[in-house]
């Protein structure tokens, strides 16, 4: 949700504001950066993210004077809907993958391949 405010503006739905250069400091660089560009929050904001189950996601923002602002828990919300799920998925564990990796080679053996 994108949403106007005034310069005097100091939280976001009761959040403190950050601006997108802290807020891409809080994130890990693409490519061997050390983090993320700030113009790549704004991205995030206008255009907004393609999730993992293929919804259009935007970066919950206010613009304060000529400047974007968010908020940590903004940018929380944000990764975890890109993910495309509320919770953690557990890994399975050892012994499960190491079946399902038997009963999948048995699979493609009986296919003829």
């Amino acid at each position: 949700m994108v949403a106007t405010a005034s310069p005097s503006a100091t939280t976001l739905n009761g959040e403190v504001l950050i601006t997108l250069g802290q807020a891409a400091k809080l994130l890990p660089g693409a490519r061997g950066a050390a983090r993320r560009h700030p113009a790549t929050l704004t991205r995030w904001i206008i255009v907004g993210a393609k999730s993992v189950d293929g919804r259009r996601v935007r970066l919950e923002a206010v613009r304060v004077g000529w400047s974007w602002c968010t908020s940590g828990p903004a940018l929380s919300r944000f990764l975890s809907a890109l993910a495309g799920r509320a919770e953690p998925v557990p890994m399975p564990s050892r012994s499960r993958g190491k079946r399902s990796a038997a009963a999948a080679g048995e699979k493609l053996a009986g296919s003829g391949w």
